[in-house]
């Protein structure tokens, strides 16, 4: 009996854990700043264990249950963390003015491939966020590892500005239901993360 139980307690954590999900769609960040160029956007996946195939592009990080066993966490969506962190990106430069327009890459892309998509419809600027690693990592209260670089390109390629934020943070968390702090807590550090690298002088320069 006690073995069975411990079976269906580990099943309904799966329930519990196994289908968590955070929204990055709505992370809009406030720029101090505004514009009316048309920019290009895109955001590179280069996490090692996406670029690899181990994890899905909709990977977004772990879950544990009280005894430490990890589960994944993807986007809401569904659709790739990359989709998902350009439509943040557009959001928040339409906010300030600019006309932003998506455009999709592969993990498999290189840089001078994702420029020449970018440059495709021949936009004023082309902005690229190249993602080394977004995760995060929640028993309690979750951790978030990120290596981000935004770069910002003219209409012909040449790099004008880059920007890089990189390391890990703990966030605030809670015993009682732990994920669905993290839900809010986690796409908040990502906004914060935008909203930095999007207001620092190497990108306003180069955005203007």
């Amino acid at each position: 009996m006690k073995f069975q139980g411990i079976v269906l307690f580990l099943a309904g954590m799966t329930l519990l854990t196994g289908c968590a999900s955070y929204d990055y769609d709505a992370s809009r960040a406030n720029l101090s700043y505004s514009g009316q160029r048309r920019v290009a956007v895109a955001t590179w996946d280069q996490r090692e264990y996406v670029v690899s195939g181990d994890k899905d592009p909709d990977f977004v990080g772990l879950q544990r249950t009280k005894m430490g066993i990890p589960f994944n966490v993807t986007t809401t969506s569904q659709q790739p963390l990359a989709t998902e962190m350009t439509n943040s990106l557009i959001l928040s430069l339409a906010g300030a003015g600019f006309t932003a327009a998506p455009v999709t890459l592969t993990p498999q892309a290189t840089e001078g491939s994702a420029v020449f998509a970018l440059l495709h419809d021949k936009p004023a600027r082309a902005l690229l966020l190249k993602v080394n690693e977004w995760k995060s990592d929640t028993l309690m209260k979750p951790t978030v590892y990120y290596d981000l670089t935004l770069n910002v390109y003219d209409g012909v390629g040449r790099k004008l500005g880059s920007k890089t934020v990189k390391g890990d943070e703990d966030l605030e968390g809670r015993v009682f239901n732990p994920s669905g702090k993290a839900k809010k807590t986690v796409p908040e550090a990502f906004r914060l993360k935008i909203e930095q690298l999007l207001n620092s002088p190497e990108i306003v320069t180069a955005l203007k």
